[in-house]
């Protein structure tokens, strides 16, 4: 590939900063952006619903067919009901992220002792036990918790993955460049070895 050809990252850094300001407005608006995360979770279960619906229709088995058009029915149900009351949904996402960070905790603080003395493992400890103290913050103030738990989480995972995409631009724009320095630099003496001939 020709070096004007190679991508300069401009469209991954825009999609990093993008990302990272809509992680940033999420954590500052923590309720408008868990609201979102339940529109789209109840947005797929009612298509995931009217898909399995018209896939139990196309199948021959008669199990298969009865299968599918109880899932699809629930699938809708289920995504009609989120869509209809989503402090619920949120509620009940709140729940499940409360079970997460309980079970991730736990595992992390057990893991961390197999990995003493050796360097980090305090840091392992350290990560249980807040994913522990975030349970217990997501419980104990339940269901109200949905309102800023699942925005916030949101939130900071894209502007943890803008972050990350900005930083991985700027080091291709970097090495783009270096290797056009190189390119350059190569082309220079090729261009004075065929003067001296």
């Amino acid at each position: 590939m020709p070096l004007e050809k190679l991508p300069r990252g401009n469209w991954l850094l825009l999609t990093g900063i993008l990302l990272a300001i809509l992680g940033l407005a999420a954590i500052l608006s923590p309720s408008i952006a868990g609201g979102a995360v339940v529109y789209v979770i109840g947005g797929f279960l009612v298509l995931t619903g009217v898909v399995q619906l018209l896939v139990g229709w196309r199948v021959d088995s008669f199990t298969s067919k009865l299968t599918n058009i109880v899932q699809g029915v629930i699938g809708i149900a289920a995504g009609i009901a989120v869509l209809a009351h989503p402090f619920y949904g949120l509620a009940a996402l709140s729940i499940v992220l409360a079970v997460f960070f309980l079970i991730d905790g736990l595992w992390k603080i057990v893991n961390s002792f197999s990995y003493r003395p050796a360097a980090g493992w305090l840091a392992v400890l350290a990560s249980g036990l807040i994913a522990v103290a975030l349970s217990w913050m997501i419980w104990s103030q339940w269901p109200v918790s949905g309102l800023w738990a699942v925005g916030i989480l949101v939130g900071v995972d894209l502007l943890a993955t803008g972050l990350a995409l900005v930083t991985l631009a700027l080091t291709w724009k970097k090495a783009v460049q270096r290797v056009k320095d190189k390119a350059e630099l190569i082309k220079d003496k090729i261009a004075e070895a065929k003067n001296r001939n």
